[in-house]
């Protein structure tokens, strides 16, 4: 048991101390009055959820379809906009629809 104990005490440390992967994939950016009309005309999308992050002067939208359930993560300024994420199957935190 002692010996079990310590191997698992030695692998909690371990997963502690792993380094974070980066990943590089590709952004798409565009206006963001193109970017949120297109999101609305062409996907049926429309914002459910907002957040800002005032150190880099840009705010995070989260569409979605509530039809097909397909959403989309976009970061924006004023003039720019960037799709960071796309999905399918969204719904609450707690598993319900979105």
């Amino acid at each position: 048991m002692k010996k079990f104990l310590i191997l698992v005490l030695v692998l909690a440390a371990a997963l502690a101390h792993a380094e974070p992967r980066r990943l590089n994939k590709p952004v798409v950016c565009e206006s963001t009055e193109k970017v949120f009309r297109t999101m609305l005309e062409e996907f049926g999308e429309t914002p459910q959820w907002r957040g800002v992050t005032p150190e880099q002067g840009t705010s995070t939208v989260l569409t979605v379809n509530p039809k097909t359930g397909a959403w989309t993560l976009i970061e924006y300024t004023a003039v720019m906009a960037c799709v960071i994420g796309v999905g399918e199957n969204s719904s609450t935190a707690w598993g319900t629809p979105a």
